[in-house]
């Protein structure tokens, strides 16, 4: 998506370039995000992280905006 900006839900007149950020681990929701980065803890083993662009009111767009990344933590 062009030209979309990340804006704190606070109305149900949806835009179509303003949006927030849910960010999964492993399939579950860890954040809300109104930023372009974040910090998140996971334990040893192989994860998956997701990100995606959501409506003002929580829910997907339609196409939805994700992207998925696979990683390995290793045990220190």
């Amino acid at each position: 998506m062009r030209n979309a900006h990340i804006v704190r839900p606070t109305s149900t007149n949806l835009d179509p370039h303003e949006g927030h950020i849910h960010l999964y681990v492993d399939g579950r929701i860890v954040s809300m995000n109104y930023k372009l980065s974040d910090t998140v803890r996971v334990g040893p083993g192989t994860h998956t992280l997701r990100a995606e662009f959501v409506a003002n009111d929580h829910l997907p767009w339609d196409p939805r905006i994700v992207s998925q990344v696979a990683f390995q933590v290793k045990p220190r």
